[in-house]
């Protein structure tokens, strides 16, 4: 890989070159641009580069040293341990189903050890010792020098830290919570991307409106609510209060109103860049940029099953509010259904369907299409030689 993207300085071979000369890959010709992010501290920077025995069994162990120092939580249907049947050395994060990140209550419920997000309310020592207890196998002396670390530069420690003084200072009412609440700023120039100072912490009395992307806290779990609350892909803090080995800095994630730039006009598009996009810019390497998420090994494959799995949700989101874009009762053969059986049509049979266009990879609608664009093909060269399927074993 060494030639660079005139737009966005990222490395690529030749061949992946578009027609125009752009590349597309990384910055879409130039329509996304972003900051690059900053350089992880120097405790961060040596277990990610170095080759001591340290920094080793630090890689080695890094997902698990990332989930005990967590804000969040990873929820996921389930998690195929099979496929790491063959040892660590072919490590594979692959899952089944809904994936999400969990947030709780500032105070563990009675008889509950605390964790996530819980930790960063006690004296470091303890929360030390109750990460180590979950995590015996890990080297101390490393989880307490990143802790130290995250402490000290991550701004939702002290951001948590200062929803619970709040919440403490209100008694224990279970309807006064604090929200934190995306507050972008007026400027769409180039590099607009939410930094943590636009998540803004909405404390009780604010009269500011509720959004639907709001992270939710509340000293204890209210009566009427589960344990624990989804957070939704599309708010900032989505991806850096999980992954906080690989944004140490608490850098904010996509956002649904970060725009598309255009590069004729040289201004920001009334489009936005979306979530397929971002993360598409942030796992191509830079000679300026020492990426934290591109050295993060194993969490780097969570983290790329994470984010697009998170995409792909947030699309089937949309077609699902959505449907009577696509004219969903003529999809379903409802209307087809009446019109040609009358009153013998059985109701209970057709039910509600959510229809996926053939836009969506995967669905039946795109497979059926796919089809019909090779049957075309055999048609204008005649008949078909050879037929090759591929596959490819993760």
């Amino acid at each position: 890989m060494d030639i660079i993207c005139s737009d966005c300085n990222a490395l690529h071979w030749k061949a992946e070159r578009a027609q125009k000369g752009h590349f597309g890959l990384c910055c879409d010709g130039g329509q996304v641009q972003l900051p690059i992010l900053r350089e992880p501290p120097r405790t961060l920077r040596g277990l990610f580069a170095s080759q001591d025995p340290t920094a080793v069994e630090f890689r080695e162990n890094i997902t698990q040293y990332n989930a005990a120092l967590a804000f969040t939580s990873l929820g996921v249907d389930e998690v195929d341990h099979a496929i790491n049947r063959y040892g660590p050395k072919h490590w594979v994060f692959r899952i089944h189903g809904n994936l999400r990140h969990l947030s709780g209550a500032l105070c563990a419920p009675p008889g509950e050890s605390p964790s996530y997000s819980q930790l960063y309310l006690y004296d470091p020592t303890s929360a030390l010792r109750l990460r180590m207890d979950r995590n015996p196998n890990i080297r101390q002396s490393t989880m307490k020098q990143l802790q130290d670390m995250i402490s000290s530069v991550n701004p939702y420690t002290r951001m948590y830290q200062h929803a619970y003084e709040v919440l403490r200072d209100r008694g224990d009412f279970e309807d006064v919570s604090v929200r934190l609440q995306v507050m972008p700023g007026n400027d769409r120039r180039r590099y607009n991307l939410p930094s943590s100072e636009e998540v803004a912490m909405i404390l009780p009395g604010d009269h500011i409106p509720k959004d639907s992307r709001d992270i939710v806290l509340h000293k204890r779990t209210p009566s009427d609510q589960p344990p624990l609350l989804r957070i939704t892909e599309r708010h900032p803090a989505y991806s850096p209060l999980h992954y906080v080995l690989l944004f140490p800095y608490g850098e904010s994630g996509w956002h649904e109103n970060i725009p598309l730039y255009d590069v004729e006009r040289g201004c920001p598009k009334q489009k936005r860049v979306s979530q397929s996009r971002y993360a598409a810019f942030r796992l191509h390497p830079r000679r300026e940029e020492f990426s934290s998420i591109l050295h993060g090994g194993r969490l780097l494959q969570q983290y790329a099953v994470d984010m697009w799995a998170s995409a792909e949700q947030n699309k089937l989101n949309y077609l699902y509010h959505n449907q009577g874009k696509f004219r969903a009762t003529v999809y379903s053969g409802l209307e087809d259904a009446v019109a040609t059986r009358g009153s013998e049509v059985d109701l209970g049979s057709l039910g509600k369907r959510i229809v996926l266009p053939s836009s969506h990879i995967g669905s039946s609608r795109h497979m059926q299409q796919r089809f019909q664009d090779a049957m075309a093909i055999a048609r204008y060269y005649q008949k078909v030689d050879m037929f090759l399927t591929m596959t490819a074993n993760p």
